[in-house]
């Protein structure tokens, strides 16, 4: 199937109100596992490259590698810089083949946000490639699960439609009380503010930062609004006890590396599976 960008997903997941689930394009079992899950429950997906969370893989060999693994699927798959911090970053993804790409501007003054993301817009629209950018800022961090990162800053829906406005982006990532990596105490996410801005903002709303909570918390996330939901670290955290489940169980020699690949595949095709389904986006590629 042709490499879609995440603006088509998203638009059909923003009407139908469905979220379609953003899931770190690091490493090849992760790739495969969740493409797969996506094929069997004929739903759509996003594989974003992040290289802030996988710094020994440069983004010459992990998005080539998700763009491939995209357009072999059977069900449509966008593949998004996630994070970029520069227009440069944004550039060489294109290169790359990404469908999409992200700026993330948040900790840069309101003004500074708007004309740097104008910027990567322009240059990114010109050859057809999609643009997410994100305004207020996120709590926490999936690099260091010890951080409890910047204080949040709640997304403003009056200041989102001018941005919105301004700088053309195909969907905005906001912060209503998500946070990266692990949630410290419970969580309290502002969906009154998500039903609000998707009110008033025309384009789909993604929400990083979502893994990690209750699961009956999915479907009013989704129904409040969100149609992207980025999700990792739970899901990394769970691959890794599983992987050390069977190390500590096997006897010394009897586990190959290549015996934990496939294991991690596996694995990641059951989680996807699950999340697809929690989400409601199964069926939504038929």
């Amino acid at each position: 199937m042709p490499l879609v960008s995440s603006r088509e997903i998203l638009t059909q997941a923003r009407k139908k109100r469905y979220g379609v689930p953003s899931l770190l394009a690091g490493n090849v079992e992760l790739v495969i596992g969740s493409v797969l899950a996506a094929e069997e429950r004929k739903s759509p997906l996003i594989l974003p490259f992040n290289q802030e969370v996988t710094p020994k893989i440069p983004m010459e060999i992990g998005i080539p590698l998700a763009v491939n693994a995209a357009k072999r699927a059977s069900v449509p798959v966008a593949v998004i810089l996630d994070h970029g911090n520069s227009l440069e970053d944004a550039v060489r993804a294109i290169h790359l083949g990404a469908s999409s790409v992200m700026f993330d501007g948040s900790n840069l003054p309101y003004e500074e946000n708007v004309r740097q993301t104008e910027e990567v817009v322009r240059v990114a629209h010109a050859v057809g490639v999609c643009v997410e950018a994100e305004l207020g800022g996120l709590s926490g961090s999936a690099l260091d699960l010890d951080d409890s990162g910047p204080e949040a800053s709640f997304t403003d829906p009056d200041q989102a439609v001018d941005f919105v406005h301004k700088t053309g982006v195909d969907t905005l990532a906001i912060s209503f009380g998500n946070a990266h990596g692990v949630y410290r105490g419970e969580p309290n996410l502002d969906l009154d503010r998500v039903r609000k801005l998707h009110t008033m903002v025309h384009v789909p709303l993604v929400m990083h930062g979502a893994s990690g909570l209750a699961k009956d918390m999915y479907p009013r996330i989704v129904e409040s609004g969100i149609s992207k939901v980025c999700y990792y670290t739970a899901m990394g955290i769970g691959a890794a006890n599983d992987l050390g489940r069977t190390l500590a169980s096997a006897g010394q020699d009897t586990v190959v590396y290549h015996h934990l690949i496939s294991q991690a595949i596996d694995y990641f095709y059951e989680y996807t599976t699950g999340l697809l389904d929690l989400l409601g986006c199964s069926g939504a590629a038929q």
